[in-house]
C-alpha cells in the first residue's frame, strides 16, 4: 500500500498500480479472509464461500462495497498471476 488519504467521511487507500479503495472495503475482505472464507472472481461476479456462513451484516457490507470488492478481487488475481 502506498498512501492513505481521507475524504469527508471515508478513508481511502491507494494500492500499488493506482487502485484506490475504501479502508472499509479492505477491512471487510480482511475480516472474511480471517474468518476462513474463500474469495475469488467468477467472471465479474465475486464468489465468496461458504456463502451460507455469511451473516446479514456481511451481505449488507458486500452489497455496499460491491464495486470495490470486485476491483480488489481482480487486483489480487492479477498479483497472483504475475
Amino acid at each position: 500500500m502506498a498512501t492513505t488519504t481521507s475524504t469527508a467521511s471515508t478513508e481511502r487507500v491507494v494500492l500499488r498500480g493506482g487502485l484506490t479503495v475504501s479502508v472499509d472495503a479492505l477491512r471487510l475482505l480482511w475480516d472474511l479472509e480471517e474468518r476462513g472464507f474463500y474469495m475469488r472472481l467468477d467472471g465479474a461476479i465475486p464468489c465468496i464461500r461458504p456463502s451460507a456462513k455469511l451473516t446479514p451484516s456481511d451481505r449488507k457490507a458486500l452489497h455496499a462495497h460491491r464495486d470495490e470488492v470486485r476491483a480488489l478481487l481482480a487486483y489480487c488475481d492479477n498479483l497472483s498471476t504475475t
